[in-house]
């Protein structure tokens, strides 16, 4: 699952809030197919989808969007 916040700022600050939670997750350049201000996203395992949620949702960090990667290279918009 691929998630995208509104600047670098956010993402940094929800990578270390998942990081402290135990969430498994990347830092990945924006999928080109997704449009952001920034350049980062953050990419966690779809099974820790609700504690990222819990995480997120708590220190007021939820992203703008979130997406689930397709086997034709396209994404799924869904929510966290």
């Amino acid at each position: 699952m691929v998630l995208i916040f509104r600047g670098t700022h956010q993402v940094l600050s929800a990578e270390k809030r998942l990081k402290g939670g135990g969430v498994a997750l990347r830092l990945i350049p924006v999928p080109r197919r997704l449009t952001s201000d920034c350049g980062l996203a953050i990419r966690i395992p779809i099974d820790q989808r609700d504690r990222a949620r819990e995480i997120l949702s708590v220190a007021r960090l939820l992203p703008v969007s979130a997406h689930l990667p397709r086997e034709s290279g396209e994404y799924d918009r869904v929510s966290l």
